[in-house]
């Protein structure tokens, strides 16, 4: 996608988010989420877009942002206001533009946080769907964007896990409907290493739609046919999930 796909996407998904949990009482559960609440979910995304705002207008690729809280504010005011300050930020800025990121496997630029704020929101726009018991399916093309996003970028980020991780084995990724295929091959004290090829055998495999593989690589239940060593798939999640 381009960068303003991405953008479009974050507005559009932002949108539905914003309407389900309007239509829910603030401390409804998140069950996909556990311990959050529809409130906190809301926190938790306005500290984001003000994390993300803060970074692309600072361009210090070397320099992560230093944690701030927002004043105490009306929490839905703060989503609205951030998200739409965050939009206007990254529709301005040159994606070329040296930020700072928190992944390994890809260039520090602003290009990375259209599209990692496209797929945060959208995922927990699930999320709030799941609190209302409602769902929308993803479209498989952007669904099967957040799998490569998941499996190429989000799952490197612990290096100092990785640099003492013990466990070896090969991950099959299929979201049939995108006809895409990912193998994630683990390697004791490396970084996993991500292609888009398959395996005849690997040690696990996902299959399914690109909306249900997608929900998988993101910790979220779906209808994704697991099998093998879902150890591995653990493994893979560490700590990636948009939480």
């Amino acid at each position: 996608m381009e960068f303003a796909g991405y953008q479009s996407r974050i507005a559009v998904e932002a949108g539905m988010l914003r309407a389900v949990a309007m239509s829910l009482p603030a401390d409804t559960p998140v069950p996909t989420c556990p311990g959050w609440t529809v409130q906190r979910l809301l926190r938790h995304l306005g500290r984001v877009f003000d994390m993300v705002i803060r970074v692309v207008q600072t361009a210090d690729p070397q320099s992560p942002p230093p944690r701030v809280e927002p004043p105490p504010a009306d929490t839905l005011a703060i989503f609205d206001d951030r998200l739409s300050a965050m939009l206007d930020v990254l529709a301005t800025t040159d994606p070329a533009t040296p930020v700072w990121h928190f992944t390994p496997t890809a260039p520090r630029t602003a290009a990375f946080w259209s599209r990692r704020m496209a797929h945060e929101v959208t995922m927990h726009r699930i999320d709030v769907q799941a609190a209302a018991g409602t769902d929308s399916a993803v479209a498989p093309e952007f669904a099967a964007d957040g799998v490569d996003e998941v499996l190429t970028r989000l799952i490197t980020r612990n290096t100092d896990a990785w640099a003492v991780g013990t466990r070896c084995g090969t991950v099959l990724y299929h979201a049939v409907d995108a006809g895409r295929v990912w193998t994630v091959r683990l390697v004791a004290g490396q970084l996993p290493q991500t292609a888009a090829e398959a395996v005849t055998e690997p040690d696990a495999s996902v299959v399914g739609l690109a909306d249900a593989v997608y929900r998988t690589a993101w910790g979220r239940p779906s209808r994704a046919v697991v099998s093998g060593d879902t150890t591995l798939l653990k493994v893979l999640l560490g700590d990636t999930v948009a939480r």
